[in-house]
């Protein structure tokens, strides 16, 4: 019987999984560039609390580029997009040109007048994603999820879940590298990793009845 490391058995899974999502995710915009574009704010409402130094809108919605994010109401304490953390709450959307993300709660750090990371939390986060080349839809869930984009890697946390649309992982832990394609799932004392990979199906045996 064949035997295998801790090491070997974390390679082999690294490359199976590696298969399991379009290229289309990669596609990460150029930060150099994206910070030079305007950011454009709309809200149906605002109020500045001076005893609190805070901002609130309501009906929010803030797009840069090909990113936007749109929530029921959201917080900040400056309106200055060089530093600040914003807090967004209800029906929160965030979304690139081929992705969307929704969560109840997201906190955004904005920094050199762009996203710099966004953390989301709901239950669960959604995001959804369809290749602009191929078609192909990939989606996920997790309860918590967390975007840096400066590299270009997304976090899932907490009841983890991804999928191409025929092939599922499913853990505590999933990471994403949308520059390398590379998926990493760790178990843990909540729960072990496990994967479901369906062969391919030829077009024969898919137009039986």
């Amino acid at each position: 019987m064949a035997s295998f490391s801790h090491k070997s058995l974390s390679r082999i899974f690294i490359i199976l999984i590696a298969s399991l999502v379009p290229a289309a995710w990669a596609q990460v915009p150029d930060i150099a560039v994206q910070k030079t574009l305007p950011i454009n704010l709309d809200a149906d409402s605002s109020e500045f609390d001076r005893k609190n130094n805070a901002l609130f809108f309501r009906g929010l919605h803030i797009t840069q580029g090909i990113f936007g994010i749109e929530a029921d109401e959201a917080t900040a304490a400056k309106l200055d997009f060089e530093n600040s953390r914003w807090i967004f709450t209800g029906n929160v959307v965030i979304e690139s040109e081929d992705a969307k993300a929704y969560s109840d709660r997201a906190e955004v750090l904005f920094q050199e007048h762009q996203v710099k990371n966004a953390i989301m939390h709901g239950e669960p986060v959604r995001f959804a994603q369809v290749s602009t080349e191929t078609g192909k839809k990939t989606e996920g869930h997790a309860n918590v999820m967390e975007y840096d984009l400066a590299s270009g890697v997304i976090r899932m946390s907490e009841d983890a879940w991804l999928s191409d649309g025929a092939n599922e992982v499913s853990g505590n832990r999933i990471s994403y590298d949308l520059i390398s394609e590379y998926i990493t799932a760790d178990s843990d004392e909540s729960g072990p990793v496990r994967m479901k990979i369906n062969p391919p199906q030829d077009e024969d045996t898919e137009s039986e009845p």
